[in-house]
């Protein structure tokens, strides 16, 4: 099966700066994509790119087979985006918005404009005016209006900025629907990580205008270093081998040391071996925030 979406060495130079160093990575039919990367690391060129609002100055952008320099109608017709707010007339109602965008495509029908109304469950306010909408209605109305046309591609850029929490997982579940019923590939761009852990299938890192790194979201959080904490009776001797030989952190009843899985067996021996009661030693697994701060400081930033 052919990805929905491919970046080949895609860079761009502004004003001779180069602003993407190289970019490349697929896509899949299904998944939900998670792009990373602190202020001005280079997500917004790249999804502009991607749509057609920026020129690419080296590589190729490929979508659904269609490459965006040589077929950009094409490619494009294949995508639905968002980038940061959609934007709607406030005075007209959800559905007159609709078909208002109905209008700049052929055959959209108004059983189209129903389903895709059902889909994201605006029916029962779709006829209100849009200036009466909640944030989250109005990112919910700009879904409606990305689905129209049917697209195999969804970008997201900073879908749920400005949200409440109801209204984060409300998106979150929506596009998780459209992944999991329509087979929708779904690009978000999105800074709070917490969510994006919850939310992707993967998820790539860019910096500086460079890919660092690209995961399914579990692998990457997982790392074979992990912290564990062991609650155990009195250290007594043991809390002063423990912090020279692994730079333990003593805590009242127990301490947390990083330290390989396979590594704990020859750990818990020593203990024993040291007259040390051990009641449980629990992994801690780190979130994608933490994993995010640990590779972009890595990486210099």
């Amino acid at each position: 099966m052919k990805p929905v979406l491919t970046l080949d060495n895609v860079k761009k130079t502004i004003k001779g700066k180069n602003i993407i160093k190289g970019i490349s990575f697929t896509v899949e039919e299904g998944e939900v994509f998670g792009f990373l990367g602190p202020n001005g690391a280079g997500k917004t060129t790249t999804i502009r790119m991607i749509v057609g609002l920026m020129g690419i100055t080296e590589g190729d952008i490929v979508v659904c087979g269609k490459s965006i320099k040589k077929d950009f109608e094409g490619a494009v017709s294949n995508i639905g985006a968002i980038v940061e707010n959609p934007e709607m007339y406030k005075f007209l109602t959800g559905y007159q918005n609709l078909l208002q965008y109905a209008r700049m495509h052929n055959a959209i029908t108004n059983e189209k404009i129903n389903e895709v109304v059902e889909l994201v469950g605006l029916k029962d306010r779709i006829h209100d005016k849009v200036r009466t909408y909640s944030l989250g209605m109005r990112q919910r109305l700009g879904l409606a209006q990305c689905l129209l046309h049917n697209p195999k591609l969804l970008i997201l850029d900073e879908p749920t900025n400005g949200l409440d929490p109801a209204g984060i997982r409300e998106i979150r579940d929506h596009l998780r629907m459209l992944t999991r019923e329509k087979g929708l590939s779904v690009i978000v761009s999105s800074h709070l990580l917490s969510e994006m852990e919850m939310m992707c299938d993967r998820i790539a890192i860019i910096q500086n205008g460079s890919l660092v790194d690209v995961q399914e979201v579990r692998n990457f959080i997982q790392n074979d270093q992990l912290i564990h904490t062991f609650e155990t009776g009195n250290l007594g001797d043991a809390a002063h081998w423990l912090k020279e030989e692994y730079n333990a952190t003593i805590l009242e009843k127990g301490f947390t040391i990083e330290v390989g899985k396979a590594d704990i067996p020859a750990l818990m021996k020593k203990l024993i071996h040291s007259d040390v009661d051990v009641y449980s030693a629990t992994p801690v697994s780190k979130s994608l925030e933490d994993r995010f701060l640990e590779i972009t400081a890595e990486k210099g930033e």
